[in-house]
């Protein structure tokens, strides 16, 4: 059985190497100083990480800027909405196509209202079929799709902007 929490500051160091072991592919980009900001962020409060376990087991987990941070490129998307970026989503190989990345999105999505964020950003690599799947059984809406030739030396070259918006009742 899966469980899923936030994690711990004394954990970060674990969820590094469990990005860098299981995340590279020719969709990501993974600089080592973009991972070390984001990994501070969270340190200090301004982002979090949602980590999926079986037993002690780290299986997967997804790193989201609170929306006080939102990177100043997603404002054009974000309009006058507070919003939350998410970052990384990483599932252990062995363990994908069960659904754990979705729900590490579904359970981001239910904590958007406690943090003041209506909307919710994620991107990925126009070509990346597995996370194009995850981010669509979560409900993320495409919003723009455009060369991204910074980031992507892969395919299309193409990056695809995603959003979520936080229903009322939620």
């Amino acid at each position: 059985m899966i469980s899923y929490r936030l994690a711990l500051v004394a954990e970060l160091a674990q969820l590094k190497n469990f990005l860098f072991a299981h995340g590279p592919n020719p969709w990501n980009h993974l600089p080592a100083d973009g991972v070390d900001q984001e990994f501070d962020l969270i340190a200090k409060g301004k982002a979090s990480a949602l980590i999926a376990l079986t037993g002690n087991e780290l299986v997967g987990f997804a790193i989201f800027y609170h929306p006080q941070i939102l990177p100043k490129k997603y404002l054009q998307y974000s309009g006058s909405q507070s919003a939350i970026y998410i970052a990384e989503a990483v599932v252990h190989e062995h363990y994908a196509g069960q659904g754990i990345g979705h729900k590490l999105l579904s359970l981001i999505i239910d904590r958007a209202p406690a943090l003041g964020a209506s909307m919710l950003l994620i991107d990925r690599h126009e070509e990346n079929l597995a996370s194009a799947g995850m981010m669509r059984k979560a409900g993320f809406e495409v919003l723009k799709t455009f060369l991204d030739l910074d980031r992507r030396d892969y395919g299309s070259r193409k990056t695809t902007v995603l959003s979520f918006q936080v229903k009322a009742c939620q």
